[in-house]
């Protein structure tokens, strides 16, 4: 159920099942199936974040602009932030 209420985590879940996602940073992630379960590790997870300005700007140079940036918890929509080329990027990561 956690997979399931995570933004991350249930991307990676849809990505495993083949269900189109919208591009993102952990676009080519997916997780181990077992025929029952779907395992999500904390290194799974990880990879589908990004944590700098740095990493961000890297996986909205692949995704290409405009692009969201949202945390990954919590504030219900708040905080949702659309840049639309590098140079803003920097100022509404923060």
């Amino acid at each position: 159920m956690w997979a399931l209420g995570d933004k991350i985590a249930s991307s990676i879940v849809a990505q495993t099942a083949d269900v189109p996602t919208l591009p993102w940073s952990g676009s080519e992630l997916t997780a181990q199936y077992s025929g029952k379960k779907i395992k999500i590790s904390s290194e799974l997870f990880k990879k589908g974040c990004v944590a700098t300005v740095e990493e961000c700007l890297a996986a909205a140079n692949k995704i290409g602009f405009p692009v969201m940036v949202k945390a990954s918890e919590g504030g219900g929509g708040k905080g949702i932030r659309k840049v639309e080329n590098a140079e803003e990027l920097p100022a509404l990561f923060r």
